[in-house]
């Protein structure tokens, strides 16, 4: 087999087993919380969160991905080290997987992106998204703070306000398109250098209670974390800090 051969059987046998709604998500959770880092032994993949309030959604939904997407299991500890908690991943054929899809290999901040599998095939793009959200997205609650609001809009926090945050301009832009394509008028503003973070970082945000509706209708977010408050917002019309 060629050289050329070789490189189309590959990319063939990745859309065939790779670009799937499930493979969507869990890139979407590697484009969040996840790297790549090459060591003497080779690459090794990583995708971890809070121990504090991700354990489950690990223990979960991640092992369902790499589960059904890919037929691996993976176990989900304590990295100790950082202080997080996740899967590490060192066999060959899925990172190889991974990079076929576009993951790069070291630093991504800066350079992440919604992936070409994903622009190509817009049935994708809700899962990538969930992928994401669940892992790198927020969802917080706002009081009123205009002076002819009525006192309990003021004491409150009602006002839902879902947001990604990054420092990849290119991923910003690809999430706000691919969003406002389903459907939503997410917001982009661009915020200035700081000390701690010498690159503009990019807000893309949705406010309302029927647009959040709607968000969590269309996308099923499956973090445990964002449906709490999602659903204790919904049940009593307000988010109260813990």
């Amino acid at each position: 087999m060629t050289c050329v051969q070789t490189f189309f059987a590959g990319f063939s046998f990745f859309c065939s087993m790779n670009t799937t709604p499930e493979f969507a998500e869990l890139y979407g959770a590697f484009t969040g919380d996840g790297w790549m880092s090459r060591g003497n032994t080779g690459i090794t993949m990583w995708i971890t969160g809070n121990p504090k309030d991700e354990k489950e959604y690990y223990l979960g939904r991640i092992k369902e991905l790499f589960k059904k997407s890919l037929d691996f299991d993976v176990f989900p500890r304590d990295f100790l080290y950082w202080g997080t908690y996740g899967v590490m991943i060192g066999q060959r054929k899925i990172i190889e997987k991974f990079i076929a899809a576009g993951a790069p290999i070291g630093k991504k901040a800066r350079i992440a992106k919604v992936p070409d599998f994903v622009l190509s095939n817009s049935e994708l793009f809700i899962p990538f998204a969930r992928g994401l959200f669940d892992t790198d997205g927020c969802i917080n609650f706002q009081k009123s703070y205009n002076k002819s609001s009525v006192l309990w809009k003021k004491t409150h926090r009602h006002r839902p306000r879902v947001f990604f945050t990054t420092v990849s301009p290119e991923l910003a832009l690809g999430l706000k398109a691919g969003l406002q394509r389903i459907g939503f008028c997410f917001r982009l503003t661009i915020g200035k250098p700081r000390k701690r973070n010498p690159v503009p970082s990019y807000k893309v945000e949705l406010y309302g209670k029927k647009n959040t509706k709607a968000f969590f209708a269309i996308l099923e977010p499956r973090s445990p974390k964002h449906l709490a408050k999602f659903e204790q917002w919904l049940k009593q019309g307000f988010y109260a800090l813990p």
